[in-house]
């Protein structure tokens, strides 16, 4: 055992206990854990793990029911469960009899759900020989969700096989034909849903990555002859069909929907099944003989997920109505973009790369220019361009193409054989797949990056726009064989496909490019040890600062108080209302688990530290000294508030540690009053592309009717008036948003 005077929860437990109450020592010693500490970050030679310090902590032994109940000492449950460097089963027994319903909770966070060979299930299994009312339900749920899982990966496997001897081309030609043949009437998952694009996407780029896990070296070299021969065998036949022998590619086609069939089914049973076990406790689980059924407990439907996407629409309609405010006072809009012809597509495809150039500067702190993975430097602005025009290119020649002959004939298979054959007459290839050697890629779009300096384009350029939108299959196979990374990008993020020399494309999924999206996922999740995310981070807190000062807020920057409390972002005050700012600084998230794991690590630990500041702030204030000057306060007893600002949406009016999360896009909207240019960018798009009226903004409106203060300003964010306004005025819809 070891010595207490040793243990660093046990020294860490006794300081705040001897200041404080026995409930802080015992958060306090908790929370440190869920830091991760004292270990965190480099490890020293023969350094006993946090585990094992914590779990065998004495100060554990003083631990009751309430601490066992809070919602920190469960999720130090959870962690004790998934890692395995340590056991307790004598003080888990104590926790199983005193709070059976923790352990419950903390074996589902645990996510061992779908690992039945983890170590902790001896322990588990072990403790419900003796509480077997407690436990049994439990595991025979899991073990029910462990036999579903077992046959949705064999279902998987057995198409996968199929396909394994496929090169990645030929594998990418036939997704090709699968979105061609869906995209009039939507493909049916096994559960008899429509398959979305977006989950088709989900869908692929997992396919994507087994594929480079199990490729040859054979797959990454591409030449004429050998995509010749493969759209001979299983593309051409699907294309032109004719009176030969097609029973190949047909097959292989019906194969490869049944191959999306059962990965949509993979991906739908982990987000809509094991994904709520494991983090919402309202959703309930019952076997009934072979099957297992969810019971939700909460009348209530959580349509969180569903909110936080429609407002993510109504801000991307935000970022277009500013940067088409821009486009026609700069006086952009009065000139000719390209042909009569594209020049309309052009001026949109410009307005909707200013529009994420505009939220990635704001939001996220970005510079005009940035460092792609070769070493090479893009200009942001010209890298959205160049994808919205690829995006606009695709859509019209392609997709567009395509449902103009498919009006004609009422036939996918003929549609797509018309628009190939017409493109081809015109020396295009206007096939389901697009192929070019790299150089030929570079020359093709180099006029998009035409201007006074260089009138004949930039060739550098152009290098650089295609490196950061490049998904690099040989690089990645590589770095996937070796453990250097664990996933993929999704297609969307990097949808220019490099084959050796060869750039490969997919109409398809080039027409489904959200461009910020791509462009942020791209840097923060997939190149998340950047030299410059430091200095990102650092302007997106200054910049957010500077919203607040031109809105008649005195701000100070990176207060440090004499605390332990840590260097405070921002500190904004305005009639003698002080909020205190904990920034955080993220990237989207597009599956509900992603979010709920930022809930869970980064937005909780954010609410601890807001509230150590916000205290800090008080007592200084209380205190005179220089802050009450910088912040101009006639009162040592303002009203002081705490917000973390985070650059994501997910979970947004939530409260951690009892203050508010809040967007920094929607801070942004509250400080520039300009919630009426919030709008639904998809719905006013289709609406267009219908030939029917488009109005992208409303008519001017206020959210500070009784005009612009502290606590006004206050009011609309903490009663969320930015979504509640514009939603009624754009959507009709009711109080769900507030």
């Amino acid at each position: 055992m070891l010595d207490n005077e040793s243990n660093y929860f046990d020294r860490l437990y006794a300081r705040v206990r001897t200041d404080n109450s026995v409930e802080n020592a015992f958060l306090s010693a908790i929370e440190a854990y869920l830091e991760g500490k004292p270990n965190k970050g480099k490890k020293k030679p023969n350094q006993i793990s946090n585990h094992v310090q914590f779990w065998k902590a004495e100060f554990l032994k003083l631990a009751n029911d309430k601490v066992f109940e809070s919602e920190a000492f469960i999720l130090a449950l959870a962690i004790y469960f998934k890692q395995t460097t340590t056991s307790n089963i004598a003080f888990i027994e104590r926790v199983l009899i005193e709070s059976p319903a923790s352990v419950r909770k903390a074996i589902r966070r645990s996510e061992i759900v779908l690992i039945p060979n983890h170590i902790k299930w001896d322990e588990i299994n072990l403790l419900s020989q003796s509480y077997s009312a407690e436990l049994s339900e439990l595991i025979n749920i899991c073990q029910a969700f462990q036999n579903s899982h077992v046959q949705r990966i064999e279902l998987l496997n057995s198409y996968l096989s199929i396909f394994k001897d496929l090169s990645l081309f030929e594998f990418f030609a036939y997704s090709a034909v699968y979105s061609f043949k869906f995209l009039p009437a939507k493909a049916i998952s096994f559960d008899g849903d429509e398959i979305s694009i977006d989950s088709q996407l989900k869908a692929m780029t997992k396919l994507t990555q087994w594929k480079l896990e199990n490729g040859k070296e054979s797959d990454f070299t591409l030449n004429e002859n050998k995509i010749l021969q493969s759209l001979k065998k299983h593309h051409s036949p699907l294309v032109f069909p004719s009176n030969e022998d097609s029973s190949l590619p047909d097959f292989m086609l019906h194969q490869f929907e049944c191959l999306v069939q059962a990965q949509v089914e993979l991906d739908e049973f982990l987000s809509r099944s094991v994904h709520p076990f494991c983090f919402k406790d309202s959703v309930k689980y019952e076997v009934k003989g072979t099957r297992l059924e969810s019971v939700n407990s909460d009348c209530a439907t959580d349509d969180t997920w569903e909110r936080n996407g429609l407002r993510n629409k109504q801000l991307q309609g935000y970022w277009f109505n500013r940067a088409m405010n821009h486009f026609v006072e700069s006086g952009i809009a009065a000139q000719q973009m390209g042909t009569a012809e594209n020049h309309e597509a052009n001026q949109i495809a410009y307005v909707k790369a200013l529009a994420s150039f505009l939220e990635l500067k704001d939001v996220y702190g970005l510079e005009d220019t940035l460092e792609c993975d070769s070493g090479l430097y893009v200009d942001l602005f010209q890298a959205l361009l160049s994808q919205e025009l690829m995006s606009a290119f695709y859509i019209k020649e392609y997709i567009e193409a395509f449902y103009i002959e498919y009006a004609e004939v009422n036939d996918w298979q003929h549609a797509i054989g018309l628009a190939a054959i017409k493109g081809m007459a015109k020396g295009d290839n206007r096939m389901p797949i697009t192929w070019s050697k790299w150089k030929a890629k570079v020359n093709n779009i180099v006029g998009w990056t035409v201007n006074a300096e260089f009138p004949k384009g930039n060739v550098r350029a152009v290098k650089a726009i295609l490196d950061f939108w490049t998904l690099d299959l040989k690089s990645l196979s590589n770095k996937l064989k070796s453990k250097t990374i664990h996933r993929i990008p999704e297609m969307t993020e990097r949808p220019v496909i490099k084959i050796g020399d060869y750039a490969v494309q997919l109409p398809w999924v080039m027409a489904s490019q959200i461009g910020s999206v791509s462009a942020i996922n791209n840097l923060r999740r997939f190149a998340n040890q950047r030299p410059s995310l430091k200095s990102e981070t650092t302007r997106i807190e200054n910049r957010l600062g500077d919203e607040f000062t031109k809105r008649g807020f005195t701000v100070v920057k990176n207060h440090t108080p004499n605390t332990v409390a840590g260097e405070i972002d921002l500190i904004c005050s305005i009639d003698n209302v002080v909020i205190v700012i904990e920034v955080k600084s993220t990237y989207y998230r597009t599956t509900p688990g992603e979010a709920l794991y930022h809930r869970n690590q980064t937005l909780r630990k954010a609410g601890k530290q807001v509230h150590r500041k916000v205290e800090a702030i008080k007592n200084e204030l209380a205190n005179g000294g220089s802050l009450l000057q910088e912040l101009k306060l006639k009162s040592d007893s303002p009203q002081v508030i705490g917000w973390i600002a985070d650059t994501s949406i997910e979970y947004d009016h939530d409260y951690f540690a009892g203050y508010l999360k809040i967007s920094i896009e929607e801070l942004l909207v509250a400080l520039n009053d300009e919630a009426y240019l919030l709008k639904d960018l998809d719905a006013e798009m289709q609406s267009m592309q219908r030939g029917g009226e488009i109005s992208f903004s409303e008519e001017p409106f206020t959210l500070y009717e009784k005009g612009f203060s502290g606590q006004n300003f206050v009011n609309v964010i903490e009663q969320s008036k930015v979504w509640h306004q514009s939603t009624a005025k754009n959507f009709k819809e009711t109080e769900a948003f507030s």
